[in-house]
């Protein structure tokens, strides 16, 4: 894989000048006025998914009352609607930005554990996970690889990349990260050290043998290839915990999850990211990505195989 960035098509392009447009406006445009609008079209025009909110956020916290279920899908709603503005000032994005609207804290100790290392970087969909790939920016001797799903749409597909890609941040397929990081070990990237971003709390479809997680009150199957990558080549893994401080700005802190030495059993990271993940969504309810469907699948309460879940 080139690391190179490619060039645009036209109707990609187009996209870019609009994301561009918004990119350049004041603040308080961008998350009041335009925020405001998209939060107005998904809630009331669109009811954008709401019965699945709405269920998953029951499902999730049983003890809610109805009323605290509503006012918590309503929250979302606001959440969501600065995702789609933070993803188009993505278009706009300087150098200095980045570090204002994420706020990272990696302590001292961590530093040490990832220096003259690769490492896996876990994330997720709570609060804006495009910006988490900012957090890579603390780490000045490593580039970030940030793993994404190609859109089927080509336009949309060509408009994101180039929207995370950086001189810092490279977008791979997740498909072609381990082939990547393989090619790159032994030297890293221009004299960078590799930084593996997963967004790890993406469905994951049951292949083989699979293992159940509890989480938020469901049984949950997670990707476990951070896990994975990490026991087999000795790589720390890292987590970033994200909270929102106000429209389109957000504190970050980073955990160490497993030092690449330690001796651990087998799901034993995924389990801490999991668990990790889970009190900052209790922290924050309506700041994970609720119109996701995130439990496809359940356990067959016999033989705990995989069930899709039909809707």
């Amino acid at each position: 894989m080139n690391s190179s960035k490619p060039k645009m098509g036209l109707g990609a392009w187009m996209l870019w000048i609009f994301c561009r447009s918004v990119a350049i406006l004041p603040h308080w445009v961008q998350y009041g006025v335009l925020g405001g609008f998209i939060y107005f079209v998904l809630r009331y025009v669109a009811r954008y998914r709401r019965k699945l909110i709405v269920r998953q956020l029951s499902e999730s916290f049983p003890e809610r009352s109805e009323a605290e279920i509503a006012e918590l899908c309503g929250e979302y709603y606001h959440i969501l609607a600065e995702t789609f503005v933070g993803t188009m000032t993505l278009a706009g994005m300087s150098e200095q930005k980045k570090h204002e609207v994420l706020d990272v804290t990696v302590p001292e100790h961590i530093m040490k554990v990832v220096e003259g290392k690769h490492f896996v970087y876990l994330s997720s969909h709570h609060n804006f996970w495009e910006f988490a790939q900012f957090a890579g920016l603390k780490f000045t001797n490593h580039l970030t690889l940030c793993a994404y799903h190609p859109l089927t749409s080509k336009v949309w597909d060509d408009l994101y990349y180039h929207l995370r890609y950086s001189k810092d941040a490279l977008p791979v397929p997740s498909s072609q990260l381990i082939r990547y990081f393989l090619q790159h070990r032994k030297d890293g990237v221009d004299g960078r050290q590799l930084l593996l971003g997963l967004i790890a709390d993406q469905n994951s479809p049951p292949k083989g043998e699979v293992h159940w997680y509890d989480f938020l009150h469901h049984k949950t199957l997670f990707f476990e290839g951070g896990e994975q990558m990490a026991v087999k080549f000795n790589l720390p893994v890292l987590y970033l915990s994200m909270s929102r401080i106000s429209a389109g700005k957000y504190r970050g802190e980073v955990i160490l999850l497993y030092d690449g030495v330690e001796s651990v059993e087998k799901h034993e990271i995924t389990e801490r990211y999991v668990r990790q993940l889970e009190r900052d969504i209790v922290r924050e309810p309506a700041a994970w990505m609720w119109s996701h469907r995130r439990w496809k699948y359940y356990p067959d309460p016999v033989t705990g195989e995989p069930i899709y879940r039909r809707e």
